[in-house]
């Protein structure tokens, strides 16, 4: 089939997967929940990266304003979720987030695009923290949460897609290219023994990551060919123990009919990519819903559930 040939079947390779035991006192998790989402909960906090967990067609997607599928939030989001934090406002990063923050009482923090759609879905104001085009520093609970300026990867003919601002509340359901780009953000969570740095895109600004250190770093695929050096300049400025790459699967289908990659990525390049700039980083890759428990500094990670 097309789709097959498209979007093929991917599991992650042994020699990527890590070890499943016991991981009693581990300092934070670290679920994927597909496309660039992840969820991070400390032992006080849970936070949400740019979860999209509806997953919309390819045919709802060129064709119809797109709704939440609340039956896929409730199986794949935590009961107790803190906030919902967005580093850009595309479809694939922002459609569920409104809909979580209202159905599980969270703040919602990103930029002035996220904003106006957490106010379309009726998000109340005290709720919505609205990050500036410089970035912003925050506390929820026990987790210190850094906005770095950063940049979309160029991924449309050598074109960062749908960019702009949504600055007046839109219309919702709204359709795919609706949900403006409203610029791009690295998320850079500490916690108390761990950090961690989502580049949910794959591009970057090195002055912005001038002084950070990352024990974990959660890196975009998609459109990783676009930008020069990319793993490269990234891996050298963090220096993190762990990688684990995201944004590398197909999400036009439910996450239960499993991972397939997106057309044109190279997972293995990814890791020889890491291995030349930062061989002191190990490369982990895991499935849907996996539960990566990391140790304090990041010395280990073991998967404890799925």
């Amino acid at each position: 089939m097309l789709y097959d040939r498209l979007f093929p079947r991917w599991d992650p390779p042994s020699h990527l997967r890590p070890e499943s035991r016991d991981a009693s006192g581990s300092a934070l998790s670290i679920s994927w929940l597909g496309t660039a989402g992840h969820v991070l909960s400390s032992a006080t906090t849970t936070v949400l990266i740019d979860p999209y967990v509806t997953r919309s067609r390819l045919t709802a997607l060129a064709t119809r304003r797109l709704g939440q599928d609340d039956e896929a939030i409730a199986r794949w989001i935590p009961r107790r979720v803190d906030a919902v934090l967005c580093g850009h406002s595309h479809f694939d990063h922002l459609l569920d987030a409104p809909r979580i923050a209202l159905l599980r009482s969270a703040r919602i923090v990103g930029s002035r695009s996220t904003a106006a759609f957490a106010r379309a879905a009726g998000v109340p104001e005290a709720r919505i923290d609205v990050v500036p085009a410089e970035g912003r520093t925050l506390q929820i609970g026990d987790l210190e949460i850094q906005f770095v300026p950063s940049k979309h990867g160029r991924i449309v003919l050598g074109r960062v897609p749908f960019p702009g601002e949504v600055t007046a509340t839109p219309r919702v359901p709204a359709r795919m290219w609706h949900y403006r780009m409203g610029g791009a953000f690295g998320v850079f969570v500490r916690a108390k023994a761990v950090s961690v740095y989502h580049n949910g895109s794959a591009d970057l600004v090195d002055a912005e990551l001038e002084g950070l250190r990352a024990d974990v770093l959660i890196a975009g695929l998609a459109g990783r060919r676009g930008t020069r050096d990319y793993v490269g300049r990234l891996a050298r400025s963090l220096q993190p123990r762990l990688v684990i790459p995201t944004h590398h699967d197909a999400f036009f289908a439910p996450l239960e009919q499993g991972l397939r990659l997106l057309p044109g990525i190279d997972v293995s390049g990814f890791v020889d990519d890491v291995r030349d700039a930062w061989p002191h980083a190990r490369v982990l890759a895991t499935g849907y819903g996996d539960r990566l428990a990391v140790d304090e500094a990041a010395r280990d990670a073991v998967v404890t559930a799925s």
